[in-house]
């Protein structure tokens, strides 16, 4: 296809940390070595980092926030978000995720601008799958208004999919994965020395990785941990990520006395996380709601690491149970841990599942074949 100017509007975006910042870092890269123009599209935000800018010749560019009270955060100027993008002449408006300002407003414009767009869901929430709850209330939220500009709509997972139709009036969301640089996570780049202790690892490593939020139930995790040590004594436990829950975190660690055991590393620069995926024997996502997808579950497979994650959202469509890693069902630490201890006690069976999780990430979750997908439906709106 013809090269493209194409806008990836979000109020999710780097140098911020997430499923959709990484989405959409990854997908600007594939697409520049496809040959597109990219522009990153975002609003002005409270505290900015001059320095964090995107590699590799994507631009950012940012919208005024409309002038309301501290207390409420504030969406983009509309009319300032308009006159971006037709300054910009965009061939395609690609919003990301459906349910916050930016990507809304986006599709808006696009629509007043006569610019073909798509949009990306990238999320479910909570009972995302009850007729009794979504049905009705997807009728009276504004949502349904700007989700139904959008000249097409993905989504991540057939779970997203479901979710977001039942905002659509018509037609149905193309189902396209999250990708991964496969080659980053599963041949990654030395640790500069100093940046953790290399002897820590000596020992049986799960590690588990994201934002210390409620739902993803990192709790889950630790209270798996004391059943893990009983059968395996001498593994460890990191964590790497920051967020609301880790105080709570720091006291649950304390309260089971896993001082020793477990670490919970906070922030890891990028550069680090890859690393920390090859160096684990096995990898946990013990989510407890709302989990569409789950980007580290593709990145630990492109590790070649085994997983064992919960088996809620979109997460069953990318784990097959007992052949790239382990399902357990969600709020069940008992299960979560035997499936870590089964693991870690038959490492020919753990070296064997990663390979097929290797494998299976190469096949499925690539960027070049992901951003091919995406590709194919720029072609369709702009034809």
């Amino acid at each position: 296809m013809c090269d493209l100017k194409i806008a990836l509007c979000s109020d999710w975006v780097y140098p911020s940390v997430g499923g959709v910042q990484s989405h959409i870092m990854g997908l600007a890269a594939q697409l520049k070595e496809l040959g597109h123009e990219v522009i990153i599209v975002t609003k002005e935000m409270d505290h900015e980092d001059p320095a964090a800018e995107y590699p590799g010749g994507v631009r950012k560019v940012k919208a005024k926030r409309l002038t309301l009270p501290e207390h409420i955060l504030a969406p983009p100027n509309p009319d300032d978000l308009r006159r971006l993008l037709k300054r910009e002449d965009f061939d395609v408006v690609h919003a990301h995720h459906a349910f916050t300002p930016t990507p809304l407003l986006s599709l808006d414009a696009a629509r007043r601008l006569g610019v073909p767009s798509v949009l990306t869901n990238h999320s479910i929430t909570f009972a995302s799958s009850s007729d009794l709850i979504w049905g009705p209330v997807s009728q009276v939220l504004p949502f349904k208004r700007y989700i139904n500009m959008a000249d097409r709509v993905i989504a991540v997972s057939g779970a997203a999919a479901e979710f977001i139709e039942r905002f659509m009036d018509s037609g149905e969301a193309i189902v396209i994965p999250n990708g991964v640089d496969v080659g980053r996570f599963h041949d990654p780049k030395p640790v500069p020395k100093g940046v953790f202790d290399l002897t820590r690892l000596e020992h049986p490593m799960v590690f588990s990785a994201g934002r210390l939020a409620f739902r993803k139930g990192f709790h889950l995790l630790l209270e798996a941990m004391p059943r893990v040590l009983s059968v395996n004594p001498g593994a460890r436990l990191y964590v790497a990520g920051k967020g609301a829950m880790a105080g709570f975190l720091s006291m649950l660690v304390e309260s089971l006395d896993l001082e020793d055991e477990v670490k919970l590393l906070g922030f890891v620069p990028e550069d680090v996380l890859p690393w920390l995926y090859r160096s684990c024997d096995v990898f946990a996502l013990p989510s407890v709601a709302a989990e569409s997808f789950g980007i580290t579950l593709i990145e630990a497979m492109a590790a070649g690491r085994p997983v064992v994650a919960s088996r809620i959202g979109g997460v069953p469509e990318i784990i097959d149970d007992g052949v790239d890693g382990f399902l357990f069902e969600p709020w069940d630490s008992r299960g979560l841990g035997e499936a870590v201890n089964t693991l870690l006690g038959d490492p020919g069976l753990a070296a064997e599942m990663g390979r097929r999780a290797h494998a299976a990430a190469e096949e499925r979750y690539s960027w070049p074949k992901v951003a091919h997908r995406i590709e194919e439906v720029y072609e369709d709106v702009t034809s």
